[in-house]
């Protein structure tokens, strides 16, 4: 059921595996006011991987750019502002050997919080 979950700190659940050395999972859940299956599944879960804890696994593809190449490409960026986006390109292909699209230096200089100016023609 939905809304009926609560917050159970790991050292929580490390505690409940030490106690299961002595105790069985109903003794736990009584003696620590959880539920059995709660117990149950965080006693699996230490027995198949090791820890109390789920990983949550990273989504999407991993981003093309170090950070020895992000912060390479802010340096530029705060040496000259008004670099544009094919010189950067070209100054990380040149001194860090590294090969991206310009909409990959874009959305890397955005999710670091820099913006950058339309260029257009005088009419």
């Amino acid at each position: 059921m939905a809304g009926n979950r609560r917050y159970i700190a790991e050292a929580v659940k490390q505690q409940w595996v030490t106690m299961s050395a002595q105790m069985n999972s109903k003794s736990i859940a009584q003696l620590t006011g959880s539920s059995r299956r709660t117990v149950n599944r965080v006693l699996r879960l230490s027995r198949l991987t090791g820890s109390v804890v789920t990983k949550s696994l990273e989504s999407g593809r991993p981003h093309s750019l170090t950070m020895h190449d992000v912060t390479f490409l802010v340096a530029c960026v705060e040496r000259t502002p008004d670099i544009f986006l094919s010189e950067l390109q070209s100054e990380l292909r040149e001194a860090r050997h590294v090969e991206v699209s310009q909409i990959t230096i874009d959305r890397t200089l955005q999710r670091h919080g820099y913006t950058r100016k339309r260029v257009s023609t005088l009419g």
